[in-house]
């Protein structure tokens, strides 16, 4: 059985007597991310209703804690967002692409009435595997078979569009 292993990093703030969570827990070779806000060690909250501020310091809070267990942002395979406006995440393709470059992981994204505290837009968790080969699956049409309409909204240029 895999051995549980508590991770925390000294950039987040200090877990406290009492609370609840943890930064992130690895068991084996799949390390498991609570849900990263953007507060600071002193546990400020930064950027107060700036989405791209937060999201900014969500992936770098994620990072920092991914470092700690021995990962990088390149080796998360599944993002789950928790957002008060969902059309915001539309704007955060610059913030993605820097800590994620052209790595795409599996995402779900919800929109909640409220976070933690008011002035927090989004929170994200993460699951991450190390240590393994990573296969990239070229996702080429293939002839004769049938898709859906792509997804297109008007005026709006989004990071994998190809015109």
């Amino acid at each position: 059985m895999a051995k549980k292993e508590l991770i925390l990093s000294d950039k987040l703030p200090p877990m406290r007597r009492g609370m609840t969570y943890s930064h992130a827990i690895k068991v084996g070779n799949t390390i498991y991310v609570s849900g990263q806000v953007a507060r600071d060690k002193d546990y400020r909250i930064c950027h107060k209703r700036d989405f791209l501020g937060q999201i900014d310091m969500v992936f770098q809070n994620m990072k920092d804690v991914l470092e700690v267990a021995g990962a990088t942002m390149q080796d998360v395979v599944k993002l789950n967002f928790f957002c008060r406006h969902l059309w915001d995440l539309r704007l955060m393709g610059p913030a993605f692409e820097k800590y994620f470059g052209d790595h795409v992981p599996t995402m779900t994204a919800v929109e909640v009435v409220q976070l933690w505290h008011p002035h927090i837009l989004v929170e994200c968790e993460a699951v991450a595997v190390v240590g393994e080969d990573q296969v990239i699956i070229d996702g080429k049409e293939i002839k004769g078979k049938k898709y859906g309409k792509p997804y297109k909204v008007p005026g709006e240029k989004f990071r994998f569009d190809s015109d």
